[in-house]
């Protein structure tokens, strides 16, 4: 009669750990071959090896226990088209998940700079010019142009107007002057608009 081998013995022989072999015990894939009655302790036929052998392998390329139980029960020719089958399903689904990571990694990284990194200023390209148009024969428009400040005074057609429209341009562009923040307008102008006679 083949000498059993102890649990310790036979996990070693196995590339298995004890705890390894109760576990495959008590699921019904590696039941040992006797356990002694009064100890208790199992014994294992050292022509359990194949099994165990492959067990390990299967469990090293990350096969869940159900499965592996259903590969060690099938022919050798089946059973390698079972675990050619697990790996492309592996691949497939490992591909994925790096998909899902670098586009995780995007987004992070994407809200990592803007946390980080200071907004860039607005910039405005400017130009200011004035037409007389079609329908007068003089021009009493005014307009004002800079990074901080766009501004049209419409003149008034007739004496004065053009001097009125350039007084209005005048006293905004002081605004610049006097540092007033964006969006308080006329209302914070350090000085008013200078009288203008009309004739």
């Amino acid at each position: 009669m083949q000498q059993l081998w102890t649990i310790g013995a036979f996990a070693r022989a196995a590339r298995l750990t004890p705890k390894a072999l109760r576990l495959y015990d008590e699921l019904g894939l590696l039941p040992p071959a006797a356990v002694d009655p009064d100890s208790g302790y199992r014994l294992y036929d050292p022509r359990q090896l194949p099994r165990a052998g492959l067990i390990a392998e299967l469990r090293r390329i990350g096969m869940p226990l159900a499965e592996v139980r259903a590969v060690c029960d099938l022919e050798p020719a089946a059973a390698a088209e079972a675990v050619r089958a697990y790996w492309r399903q592996v691949n497939v689904d490992t591909a994925q998940r790096g998909r899902l990571a670098a586009l995780l990694v995007h987004d992070l990284s994407a809200r990592g700079a803007a946390m980080s990194e200071p907004k860039p200023a607005l910039t405005v390209r400017h130009a200011a010019g004035c037409d007389i148009g079609a329908g007068r024969d003089s021009n009493e428009d005014a307009v004002y142009a800079s990074e901080r400040l766009l501004t049209v005074a419409d003149g008034m057609h007739g004496p004065g107007g053009a001097a009125a429209s350039a007084a209005v341009i005048d006293a905004v562009k002081l605004l610049e002057l006097a540092d007033v923040p964006t969006g308080r307008g006329l209302a914070a102008s350090p000085a008013p608009p200078p009288h203008v006679e009309f004739g």
